[in-house]
């Protein structure tokens, strides 16, 4: 894994934070619309009986899923954007490195996550009809997905590659990243300052001690990292977002039409020509 110089992990200045937004493209609200119509029944089963309703609530859940993951990595952003002096009361319930721990496990595990949410997403859009444990890239490509969507899938897997090892490595073999330029140092002080006492003289850089510091360090260090992956995701999932769009309107399109079972001809909203 390759480690940060000591010179970048001193950096203490807080960066401009990336907001993700989740449903600025044209087919999530597409989908978000057409599932009013999901209001019209009691149950699934009078639901299913309609081609084109039931393709739409299927691919609706997954589409919510993926939104709700991807508005979550906000929700790790307000832990990586804390303010360090909010520790300086002893009122916190965790220490400041505890919190670094827990704020990289939160921004790890959310962010590779929205990869297995846009696959299960292009399983419902495209039929594919897997299960969620064999819905793969390979899955999915053996099942006969666009070849240009395979490709930004396993595009979205690699923008995340780094990041992806380190979660696996954090959640299967309990690796822990540092956050900071004297780590041992700021594990201790941050400790010793939950317990009410100060840990004092110079750390092994020859530095005074300095709890704050350190944490702002490890922060600027999670900042960069969510910044630099939320750029790449945004721009990814638009991309495949383009490519799905059309998938999904010809599928809709030819259920709503179905004069068997399109919801649109039971309604009169299609007749026959």
């Amino acid at each position: 894994m390759h480690r940060q110089s000591s010179k970048k992990r001193e950096q203490i200045r807080f960066l401009k934070r990336v907001i993700m937004s989740s449903d600025d493209h044209e087919l999530i609200g597409r989908i978000f619309d057409l599932g009013i119509v999901e209001l019209n029944f009691e149950t699934y089963e009078e639901l299913s009986q309609f081609v084109d309703c039931r393709y739409v609530f299927h691919c609706g859940m997954s589409m919510r899923s993926l939104v709700r993951r991807v508005e979550s990595l906000n929700l790790a952003g307000d832990l990586i954007w804390v303010d360090p002096s909010d520790w300086d009361t002893g009122r916190q319930a965790v220490d400041r490195y505890a919190w670094l721990n827990v704020a990289c496990d939160v921004f790890l595990m959310r962010l590779i996550s929205v990869f297995d949410c846009v696959l299960l997403f292009a399983n419902d859009v495209f039929e594919s009809g897997l299960e969620a444990r064999q819905c793969t890239v390979r899955g999915l490509k053996k099942r006969g997905v666009r070849t240009e969507l395979i490709e930004l899938l396993e595009a979205l897997q690699d923008d995340h590659e780094a990041l992806r090892y380190e979660r696996n490595s954090r959640i299967h073999q309990g690796w822990e990243r540092t956050h900071s330029s004297c780590d041992e140092t700021f594990r201790m002080a941050a400790s010793f300052e939950r317990n009410g006492q100060d840990l004092r003289g110079a750390d092994s850089l020859g530095k005074r001690i300095n709890s704050k510091r350190y944490m702002k360090e490890g922060l600027v260090e999670l900042q960069r990292d969510h910044n630099i992956s939320l750029r790449k995701l945004g721009k990814r999932l638009n991309e495949i977002y383009d490519l799905l769009s059309p998938e999904f309107e010809d599928r809709f399109r030819a259920k709503f039409r179905d004069p068997d079972a399109g919801f649109g001809y039971r309604t009169g909203l299609v007749t026959s020509e």
